[in-house]
Parts: C-alpha cells; sequence; structure tokens
C-alpha cells in the first residue's frame, strides 16, 4: 500500500477482524476511498454497522460508549476548535479536575496527552462514531442545528398529539427499564436533554428536537393534572402508569427556567422501594444491632442523613418489620411517597393546617404502638416526640445530619431537654448509599486502593474497581446498598447526653460501646469487594473518620514508649485498628491493624517453634514467616491473633501472651504499620492442617526458627518471647501480659 493511501485508522483492523472474516476485512481496505478510512469503507461495503463497531471497541478497550453528545459551554471554552478538529474529538464535560470528550478512537495517546496538556486537566474519554462526531463539531462550531436523537426520533417526524403520547410514554418507560429513580428534561439550546438519576448519579441518554419541548410538557402536565397554561410558575402534581401489569407512581416537578421549562419526573416503584430488613444488606457487624433496635418496644430510635440517604427505604423496611408482630403503627409523612399495606398513613398539609405537630398530637389519641415522623423540623414536634418516646410508645424519626451524634446535639439545639432525650433515646441510624460494583465486569485494582484509603487498609487486601459492561449499562456499578453507622444507647451514653455532652465526646462513647463509624462502615464495604475506593471517596469525606481522644491518646502513648527505643514514629494522618484519626504528625502514616503470633511447643527437649511458608500465589510468595495476618474493624488484637492461628494452622491456643509491638514501613503505600506480637502456647497433639496463605510448615527450634525467618524482626520478637516465658511463665510480669 502506498504512503498517500495508508489509512489513518489503521487500528481498527483487529477489530474489524472479529466482526467479518479476513476476506472481507481486505474487501474493506481495497475500498478505501479519499477519505484513507477503513471504518468509512466498512460501512460503506454494509460489511458493519456504526453501532456494531462502537460495541466492539468498547469491548475490547474497556472505554464506555457515549450516552449523549451533549457540549457544555465549559467543555467548549476550555477546548480549542484547532484541537477538536486535529484530532476529530468532541468536548462533553469538564470541572477543574477532567474533561471528557467523545472519540472514536481510544488508543489515541497523543491526542490524550496534548489535550491533558493544553487543558491542565485529566481526560476521560466515551466513544462514538467517526462520522457523528464530525457533524457534532460543524454544530457545535460552525451553528449548524442538530438533527434529533437516534434514541427516540423513530416515528416523531412530526409533531401531532399521538406522536407526543407516544414519546412521552417512550421517555417514562425508557427511566423505569433503566432502574432511574428520576427521568430529567431539561431544554437548552441545543434541544432538550433527557437525563437519567440512576444509583444517585446523572446519566446523559438522549437529545430531544426543540420543537417538542412545549408539547411534551404539557403532556406531562395533562397526565400529573397541572395548569398547561402556566409556565410561569413552579408546579407539582403526580400520576401513574402501568409497567408489566403493575402500577408505577410518578411524582411530577416543573420549574420555569430561561430555555423552557425543566421538568423532573420522581419514579416511585413500589417493588423497588418496599424492601425487607435483609434485603438492605446489611453486614454481620450491623444487622445484629438493628435487630435488636427493633425488639424495643418504647423509646425514640433516630435515622439520619443528607437527602437521598436511603432513609425512607430503611424505615419502611424496619416498618414491615415490625408490622408482623401485630402493632398499631401510624406513620406522619410528607410526602407519603409509597403505601403499605396495614399501616395507616398520614400525609402532612400544611395549608390545611395539619402540620407534623397537630397531626402527632392527634396520632397519639389513636392508640399508637409505633409512630413513624417523617422528619423532626422544629421544636414543637421534637417536644412531642420525646414525650410520646416517654410514654411507651416506640417512635421513629428522622433528621438531617451528618453522623450519628451529631443528631443527638440537633434536638438539644432544638430546645429538647437532655435529660428527656437521655431517657427516652434507644438508638441512632446514621447511612449513606454507596454504589455496588457490579458482579460481572469488577475486576482487581492492580494499582490498589486510591493513596488516601491506604492508611485505612492492610497492605494485603486486594480491592476491586469498575469496568463497565452492557449489564452494567458501562457504568461499572449496579444498584446501592447502605455504609451505616448504629449507635445502640448505654447508661455511659445515657449519662454523657443528660451532661450536655460535644458530638465528638458522645461519638467516643460510642465507639467504646460497640459502634463503628461510617468510615468503617465503608472501608469494610471496600475490603470485601462491595464497591470500590473511589465511590467511597466521592460518597464519605475523609473528615467523617472517628476521631476518638482516649483512644488516641492511648495509641500514642504506646508509640511515644517505641520510640524511647530509638524509633521514630511522628505522622501526618495516623490511625488505629479503629479508623481512629490521631493528632497532626509530621511524617507520615501509622496504623495499628496486624498481628504477628509464634506458636510454640513447650517439649520436654526444649521448645519448638512452628514456621510457615508462604504460597506462590500470595505477597512474599516462598518467604518463612509466622503466623501474620490482619485485624479486622472492631476486632480486639488477642481475638484476631487466636482466630489467625486456628485459620492458618487449625490449631487451638491453650495459653496467650501480648509481647510486644513492632513498627515496620510500607513505602508503597506511606504507612507506617504497627504488627501486636503475641506468644501461642499449644497442647499436644500439635496437628497442623495449613490455609490457603500458606504451602509448608515446620516445627523448629528457637536457633534454626530464627535462621529461617525472613524478616529480621521476627528474629527479635522471638528473642523477646523466649527471655519472657523461658521459665514456662512470664514471672513477675505474667499479670500483665498474659491473655489467658
Amino acid at each position: 500500500m502506498s504512503p498517500r493511501s495508508s489509512p489513518a485508522d489503521e487500528w481498527i483492523l483487529p477489530i474489524l477482524g472479529d466482526l467479518v472474516s479476513s476476506d472481507k476485512v481486505a474487501l474493506a481496505v481495497d475500498a478505501i476511498g479519499e477519505d484513507a478510512s477503513i471504518w468509512s469503507a466498512a460501512i460503506r461495503l454494509n460489511l458493519a454497522s456504526d453501532d456494531d463497531l462502537i460495541a466492539a471497541i468498547s469491548r475490547r478497550s474497556r472505554v464506555s460508549i457515549a450516552g449523549s453528545l451533549e457540549v457544555s459551554t465549559e467543555a467548549k471554552t476550555i477546548l480549542p476548535e484547532r484541537i477538536a478538529r486535529k484530532y476529530h474529538v468532541l468536548p462533553l464535560t469538564a470541572d477543574t479536575s477532567s474533561i471528557e470528550i467523545a472519540t472514536a478512537n481510544p488508543y489515541d495517546i497523543d491526542c490524550e496527552r496534548t489535550i491533558a496538556f493544553i487543558c491542565g486537566r485529566t481526560v476521560r474519554m466515551s466513544l462514538a462514531s467517526p462520522m457523528v462526531i464530525a457533524e457534532r463539531i460543524a454544530e457545535v462550531y460552525d451553528g449548524v442545528r442538530r438533527m434529533p436523537s437516534r434514541s427516540f426520533d423513530r416515528g416523531f417526524d412530526t409533531i401531532d398529539g399521538e406522536t407526543v403520547i407516544k414519546l412521552v410514554d417512550r421517555v417514562v418507560a425508557s427511566g423505569i427499564d433503566a432502574r432511574a429513580s428520576d427521568i430529567h428534561l431539561e431544554p437548552g439550546e441545543n434541544g432538550i436533554a433527557v437525563r437519567h438519576r440512576i444509583d444517585g448519579l446523572l446519566r446523559n441518554v438522549a437529545l430531544l428536537p426543540i420543537a417538542v419541548g412545549i408539547p411534551l410538557v404539557s403532556r406531562i402536565k395533562i397526565m400529573a393534572n397541572l395548569d398547561i397554561a402556566d409556565r410561569l410558575r413552579p408546579q407539582g402534581g403526580h400520576t401513574s402508569v402501568g409497567i408489566g401489569g403493575t402500577r408505577v407512581d410518578l411524582r411530577v416537578s416543573t420549574l420555569p427556567a430561561s430555555q423552557g421549562e425543566k421538568v423532573v419526573i420522581r419514579i416511585l416503584d413500589q417493588r423497588a422501594a418496599i424492601q425487607s430488613l435483609e434485603s438492605l444488606g446489611l453486614d454481620e457487624f450491623d444487622a445484629p444491632r438493628m435487630q435488636r433496635l427493633l425488639e424495643t418496644r418504647e423509646g425514640l430510635v433516630l435515622v439520619t442523613g443528607p437527602t437521598g440517604s436511603g432513609k425512607t427505604t430503611t424505615l419502611y423496611a424496619a416498618l414491615r418489620e415490625i408490622r408482623r408482630k401485630g402493632l398499631n403503627v401510624i406513620t406522619v409523612e410528607d410526602p407519603v411517597e409509597y403505601r403499605i399495606p396495614g399501616i395507616v398513613q398520614v400525609q402532612i398539609n400544611d395549608k390545611a393546617g395539619l402540620s407534623f405537630a397537630s397531626a402527632l398530637r392527634s396520632i397519639l389519641r389513636q392508640d399508637p404502638d409505633v409512630v413513624l415522623i417523617g422528619e423532626i423540623r422544629d421544636r414543637e414536634t421534637a417536644a412531642i416526640a420525646i414525650q410520646a418516646s416517654l410514654t411507651g410508645h416506640l417512635v421513629f424519626a428522622t433528621l438531617h445530619t451528618n453522623d450519628a451524634c451529631s443528631s443527638i446535639t440537633r434536638l438539644t439545639d432544638l430546645g429538647v431537654e437532655s435529660g428527656k432525650l437521655g431517657a427516652a433515646l434507644k438508638g441512632i441510624i446514621a447511612q449513606r448509599l454507596i454504589r455496588r460494583l457490579c458482579r460481572e465486569c469488577r475486576i482487581v485494582a492492580n494499582s490498589g486502593a486510591p493513596r488516601q484509603l491506604r492508611p485505612s487498609i492492610a497492605e494485603d487486601v486486594m480491592v476491586f474497581t469498575s469496568t463497565g459492561c452492557e449489564a452494567c449499562g458501562m457504568s461499572g456499578y449496579t444498584g446501592r446498598l447502605a455504609i451505616t453507622e448504629i449507635v445502640v444507647a448505654d447508661a455511659e451514653l445515657e449519662r454523657a447526653i443528660v451532661s450536655g455532652a460535644s458530638a465528638d465526646s458522645l461519638a467516643t462513647i460510642a465507639r467504646r460501646g460497640g459502634s463503628r463509624s461510617l468510615w468503617e462502615s465503608g472501608i469494610a464495604r471496600l475490603t470485601s469487594g462491595q464497591t470500590s475506593g473511589d465511590e467511597l471517596l466521592r460518597v464519605l469525606d475523609q473528615e467523617l473518620k472517628p476521631a476518638d481522644s482516649a483512644a488516641t491518646t492511648e495509641l500514642w502513648d504506646l508509640f511515644e514508649k517505641a520510640a524511647d527505643k530509638g524509633n521514630s514514629y511522628d505522622s501526618r494522618n495516623a490511625e488505629n485498628s479503629s479508623g481512629v484519626t490521631l493528632p497532626h504528625r509530621p511524617m507520615t502514616s501509622i496504623v495499628a491493624g496486624v498481628v504477628d503470633v509464634y506458636v510454640i511447643r513447650p517439649l520436654p527437649g526444649g521448645w519448638k517453634v512452628l514456621v510457615v511458608q508462604r504460597a506462590l500465589d500470595t505477597r512474599c510468595p516462598g518467604a518463612w514467616e509466622a503466623i501474620h495476618g490482619k485485624i479486622e474493624t472492631g476486632e480486639a488484637p488477642e481475638n484476631a491473633a487466636v482466630r489467625e492461628v486456628r485459620e492458618e494452622t487449625g490449631l487451638a491456643v491453650a495459653r496467650l501472651y501480648n509481647v510486644t509491638v513492632q513498627p515496620f514501613y510500607l513505602h508503597m503505600f506511606g504507612t507506617v504499620q504497627m504488627a501486636v506480637v503475641f506468644a501461642a502456647f499449644v497442647d499436644e497433639p500439635a496437628s497442623v492442617e495449613l490455609g490457603e496463605e500458606h504451602q509448608k510448615f515446620d516445627w523448629l527450634s528457637l536457633e534454626e526458627a530464627a535462621e529461617r525467618f525472613v524478616w529480621p524482626r521476627e528474629r527479635e520478637a522471638l528473642d523477646h518471647i523466649h527471655r519472657l516465658l523461658r521459665t514456662g511463665d512470664a514471672g513477675p510480669v505474667e499479670d500483665v501480659l498474659r491473655v489467658f
């Protein structure tokens, strides 16, 4: 092939080969026209369609397909026209750190580097046909009017009544099929943008012609019994549609904007909202605590979190559980979004004088066992809720606060007496919703967790990330799950509430009582492979990591004692195994999160020490070591030691001693790990059954074991153990070192 006819998109040959035979690929190459494009030739010869090629490129490159080619003003401003035309890309969206472009060639490294340099932002790519991109470049930069979106334009050549009805039906049905919670119809200069909110995030779906804007909004207003002639005021209403033999409620809101009326349709699908308690996906840590709160017969249970954090779903699941007990349950809500059979639900109507407070006063005369208050907004509602909870009723209520213990101070700020609040409060549930990784396409994150999360995760924990596939709409996620902080009130917490303790002090007491922070719950979801590090950082701010002053002081004391021996443990952001953030220190982060356990047989002829060799598919393959493992969230180090011995060797510990704490630095994570060292004595017969992490074991003398160990700190720890315990016990310090 001559240089003149060498195709610009020669990279597409193996991808085209996945779709057609080699003879047809050769035919496409021979048919290259003046534009020197294999892509164009394949389309012209009907060997493949644009959609076929885009889908094949997406599968091979793991780059998602562009849902919409709408261009934001900021993206157009940032990316110069000459660059867009040179590399045949279309700027879509931009923020302070990234720019998204549509391209037909995700392998153009020169394009990515140039745009990143010029824009000063990370480049995110999505795929579109080169012909469509060329048309859109002309529309955006030359002012050529855009044709209707291919997703919705079939059959809408004329804007008559029947056509508009079909269009609205298709828009609503597509949103329900996509599991959207909301459908946004937003008028703009180029058309009516259709966007779906799926799993909490908006996705561009289509761009409808400008001409359908007014008829489209009018049809939706008619369905929701709104005034179609009034386009200057916000309106709200609701309607329902039949989908698959089930009625789905829709809540409609309109808002006048500069380009026309914006419409948001909230999809209230009973099938997705009214869930069982089990379907919430609470893990083994929080599920028993939730069940304990539901077994309470009286008192106040608060559910807190920002808008969209799943509070209503959690409350409805709780009511569904309580309803089975034959109790009289009444709710006060604004609005009542989902109907629950067997429960009386009261809709607030402020215009008619039916507020939360007035409704509650009437409800308490209806002999309720359980009362749900949609939201405590004022002092009067808070006072009635507290009084009801102190007079034999179980009251559930919601608040908007960042974490569990902040809701306590929020109620006292509203004027609730701390003495009554301390007596009434039974528990608090704070929560957020986080997207669940798609099981079809999730992969191990080769780069590990994001740097901000590494101090919270042990170095040998495997985390996952998203790639995108057809099953998840190329998003990498399907559905959401809750991360929760469940505080069960006890006597110490009640005394602190009565004394007017701060939110930080209350959080410290809650941790001592066994509660887990939102941050720790999120880390548990990450390390169990249910979500990604990027998603966790998107939902939770690192400031939500708990600050337990008592635990902080205790941990720093431990570090400073070690420092007296010549080691340095300064830190910028140190944490203990419970996720406690330590005071500012000027070096790196410190994590106390692992145990080293030296398993010993005290035989008449001398000690035998267990050494185990790591399997080839693990970190440090082939290395000989003592039993080493992670301290799980909320787990005491001594319990972790016993568990690791049982899981990795099958042995039962007869006597356990805590000996010392050893630091080691992990440069790839920027952390100083603190290993809590234990000596575990086992009885005969000491029959070992190795776990998956190890391939061989041996019982060696002290000298042989010290020689076999890879790490010098293991030889040092073994020497400490022998010096302290060589007589059979720890002598005068037995009561300090022996765990059991």
